[in-house]
Parts: C-alpha cells; sequence; structure tokens
C-alpha cells in the first residue's frame, strides 16, 4: 500500500466585495485549486471547521503537473530579477499567484469545451431538422 501525501494550502483574500478563500492542493499527481466565496469574513475556527466539513465538496480542477526548479542564481541577479518584479507587481493593478494563474486558465479550458459542446450540440440540431424536413417531403410526395 503507498501512501498518498497531499499538501493543502487555504488563503483567505478579500475581492471586490466578498471573502474569498482559494484552496490548493499539491501531491504526486500534480497542483489544483478551487475557489469558495464565504462573503462575510471568516473567523480562523470558521475556516477549519468548512476544511474538515466541506473539503470533499471543492470543485478542483485538473491536475497540471507541478515541477518544482531550484536553480543556483548570481545573487545580485537574483536580487535584480526581485527588483523587476516588484516593480512589475506595483504597475499592475492586481498582483498574480500561481493559484490565480491556474484558476483563469481552467476557466479558459472550461469556456473552450462549453463552446465546443455548444457548436456539436447546435450541428447535431441542424441535422436533425433537415433530416425532419426531408422526411416530410419525401411523405408529401409519396402519393403522387
Amino acid at each position: 500500500m503507498t501512501r498518498k501525501m497531499i499538501h493543502i494550502k487555504a488563503t483567505i483574500v478579500f475581492e471586490k466585495k466578498y471573502w474569498v478563500g482559494i484552496f490548493e492542493r499539491t501531491d504526486q499527481e500534480g497542483y489544483a485549486a478551487a475557489k469558495h466565496i464565504f462573503g462575510a469574513e471568516p473567523s480562523d475556527p470558521e475556516v477549519y471547521a468548512f476544511v474538515l466539513e466541506h473539503y470533499q465538496d471543492l470543485r478542483f480542477g485538473k491536475e497540471k503537473p507541478f515541477t518544482l526548479d531550484i536553480k543556483r542564481m548570481n545573487p545580485k541577479r537574483l536580487q535584480r530579477e526581485v527588483r523587476r518584479e516588484m516593480a512589475r507587481v506595483k504597475e499592475s493593478s492586481t498582483p498574480s499567484t500561481f493559484a490565480q494563474d491556474y484558476m483563469r486558465e481552467e476557466l479558459e479550458s472550461g469556456k473552450k469545451e462549453k463552446k465546443q459542446r455548444a457548436r456539436e450540440q447546435r450541428k447535431a440540431k441542424e441535422e436533425e431538422l433537415f433530416a425532419l424536413k426531408q422526411e416530410k417531403r419525401k411523405r408529401k410526395h409519396r402519393g403522387h
């Protein structure tokens, strides 16, 4: 029996007018994130109770392969890159995190899948209507 090590991270942030919990899960398969809207600001015991009672109800996205690459870098170069990144974050209105990027990608892929399903359903309905129309034409001309 192999044990599966799962790391869970919960981050509570204030977005627009609601408190939102971002739950991140990292295991051997990869990385996944889920979002839950709390509404009013939750206290620590409320968050803990939510995780105990409703963790299985969270809808995590598809597993994304997660690799942690640690590269040695010159300390001065690292410092310059950190300074540039901080300036970029300061210029943008909202800093982007790995979880937010992941959820944005999941949303985009969900939109694409939904669009594809809608296109297929529309095509199937058009074909069905065409077949009904053809059948009606055949019935109409059958007696002549």
